[in-house]
Formats: C-alpha cells, sequence, structure tokens
C-alpha cells in the first residue's frame, strides 16, 4: 500500500509499506493492504511504519489519517 506522511511544510515521504501502526483516539491502530476505508483523528504518540526493508518511527504531535483504497496519508501537525 501507498503510505504518504505530509506536514504543513513538505512531504515526509510517499513510498509503499507493508503496515502503519498508530495512536487514535480509540488507542492504537494497525492499518495494513486493502484496510477498509478510515479516517480518524491521530493522537501524540508513535507512528511505526513497516517496510520491506524495516521499520521507521516517527513523533506526532497530532493529525489525521486517511485510508482510501490502497492508499494511507497522514496528514500530521508536525
Amino acid at each position: 500500500m501507498l503510505v504518504k506522511v505530509i506536514t504543513p511544510e513538505k512531504e515526509i515521504f510517499n513510498e509503499k509499506a507493508k503496515s502503519v501502526n498508530l495512536p487514535t483516539l480509540s488507542g492504537y491502530i494497525t492499518i495494513l493492504p486493502n484496510h477498509t476505508e478510515l479516517i480518524s483523528v491521530i493522537n501524540k504518540g508513535k507512528i511505526k511504519i513497516e517496510f520491506e526493508s524495516g521499520l521507521k518511527t516517527l513523533m506526532s504531535e497530532g493529525g489525521v489519517v486517511e485510508v482510501f483504497k490502497d492508499e494511507v496519508n497522514l496528514l500530521l501537525t508536525k
């Protein structure tokens, strides 16, 4: 699935990933390929993105996640 991470300043990355684990108002969720469509608030905390080559961890101050088809957009405040 394609994962985009965007802040108000710039697009941090736009790459294919195996999974995304992130904090929401309801707790941590994991998004996998072909996940159901979703829009949710991202809470402050760790975001883990798993790639074929390894794991990338980001710290979030908050934002919004949008899942549509096989694409995940993380719109982060910082």
